[in-house]
């Protein structure tokens, strides 16, 4: 998958992914923008194409469910 057009392919397949499994809860382009972040810091540490975009996209997944939990948490107020 060394092939420039595999990888953006790659990329969209998995951010396509997480933007329908995460929506409504997460806007699309941030769904996209996590996408592209993960996977620009990991090409540094694994030349391997297809490990990357495994971790990529359990990264991803692990920063959006955090994401999504906080939001879903409730804020507690102090009334005085």
């Amino acid at each position: 998958m060394s092939d420039p057009r595999a990888r953006r392919q790659a990329r969209q397949d998995l951010a396509d992914r997480l933007i329908l499994e995460y929506a409504g809860a997460v806007p699309a382009g941030q769904v996209l923008a996590a996408v592209l972040r993960a996977e620009q810091m990991l090409t540094a540490y694994h030349a391997d194409e297809g490990r990357r975009m495994s971790l990529c996209e359990e990264l991803v997944r692990h920063r959006l469910a955090e994401r999504t939990a906080r939001r879903a948490a409730p804020r507690l107020v102090a009334a005085f």
